[in-house]
């Protein structure tokens, strides 16, 4: 691959930042854009949940221990099916025997301690140029590819004539901190209710993300609620054990989308993170899935490095990467979209499927290993692997 590949990455977000130092690795030089300014990018209040596929990603590009020291770990996630009354506990002890040295089922991490530390990254990288607070497509400069990483309602998806397949659930999330009374303070909680699943993200001491789906009109009526009221209702929601003392900030709304992107790459031009494929938050998929699209693009252009003096990545490899990346987008697409339909209901019809499932997972070490297989590694087969 000749020395000057120059590329373009639109969207300075996770996803966006991330693939820029992923490919500065390698000693490509990047552009990274925005329209967005640095304080309106680092105030999103999101939390992630990191798996150990992207915890494996940040050790490949030796960040793994910087993220670590600002991410909170939690060594249980707790399933419950409020339908049903019953519980899965998910401990390290399911994991594969490749996580388990890490002594996490997962971490969490917020968004502003995350983004501050890639930005930090960046902008200490002489093979990338950040331009924040600018027009993404008011530019006359010729790069060997572009990589659209701006979300959602990727203006580039559209600019590139690349069709999208989208289903918009009737739910909406409300995603909000709150300070919380738990015995166990290392547990993650994924909890099935008959209008939506909800979670509960342990970020260190007594605080958690909640994320809560619902019915439009249910978060609706929630968020118009006086502040008392709202955690007295949101408290009917726990499960058994835990308490919700006060909120940290203010709970916030959006709606939920299935979507994935007809094409992943069209000639020098390629889709990632929500531009190609945005899913049901249950579970916590998303971000660690749109991390997944990035170390495959990661070994695309390794193994075109070593294989090749020209910036033109193979026929070959192209189809290689859009063959793995939509064998884990549709797997975790049809296995995430399978539970909220499977139990976002109170069907007498469906309970004793739901039941047979938390008997086979609680009675079987090795379809919980499964379970927590998918969970933390998705559908994602590499050639590295």
């Amino acid at each position: 691959m000749k020395k000057n590949i120059h590329v373009k990455i639109l969207g300075a977000g996770p996803s966006g930042s991330l693939l820029a130092i992923a490919l500065a690795s390698l000693k490509i030089k990047v552009s990274l854009i925005d329209i967005l300014d640095i304080n309106q990018i680092l105030s999103r209040d999101r939390t992630y949940a990191i798996t150990h596929s992207s915890r494996k990603l940040f050790e490949k590009l030796d960040i793994w221990q910087q993220i670590e020291s600002i991410a909170t770990p939690f060594q249980e996630l707790s399933v419950y099916d409020e339908e049903i009354k019953r519980t899965l506990l998910l401990t390290t002890n399911d994991l594969s025997r490749s996580n388990l040295v890490n002594k996490a089922v997962g971490w969490t991490i917020d968004h502003y301690a995350f983004m501050n530390f890639l930005f930090k990254r960046i902008n200490s990288s002489s093979y990338i140029d950040l331009t924040l607070n600018s027009f993404i497509n008011k530019d006359i400069t010729y790069y060997d590819y572009y990589f659209a990483a701006d979300g959602i309602l990727s203006s580039s998806r559209k600019k590139w004539n690349i069709g999208i397949f989208t289903k918009k659930y009737n739910q909406k999330c409300i995603t909000f901190k709150a300070f919380l009374r738990a015995e166990i303070k290392n547990r993650a909680y994924e909890i099935f209710r008959k209008d939506g699943p909800m979670a509960l993200l342990p970020m260190g001491s007594d605080l958690y993300q909640i994320i809560i789906s619902s019915p439009s009109s249910n978060c609706e009526e929630l968020l118009k609620l006086p502040k008392a009221i709202f955690l007295d209702k949101v408290s009917t929601f726990l499960p058994e054990g835990i308490e919700i003392d006060s909120l940290y900030n203010q709970p916030e709304s959006f709606p939920l989308f299935l979507s994935i992107s007809k094409k992943l790459s069209k000639g020098n031009n390629f889709l990632i993170g929500e531009a190609a494929h945005s899913i049901h938050p249950v579970g916590g998929q998303g971000l660690n899935l749109s991390f997944r699209d990035i170390e495959s693009l990661l070994i695309l252009f390794k193994e075109n490095q070593h294989q090749t003096n020209n910036a033109t990545l193979t026929k070959a490899s192209r189809m290689n990467f859009t063959i793995y990346r939509y064998i884990d987008i549709l797997g975790v697409s049809l296995i995430t979209h399978s539970l909220v339909i499977l139990f976002s209901n109170s069907s007498i019809i469906l309970k004793p499927i739901r039941i047979l499932g938390f008997i086979i997972l609680t009675k079987l070490h090795l379809a919980r290993k499964l379970l927590l297989s998918f969970m933390t590694e998705g559908f994602y087969f590499s050639t590295n692997k």
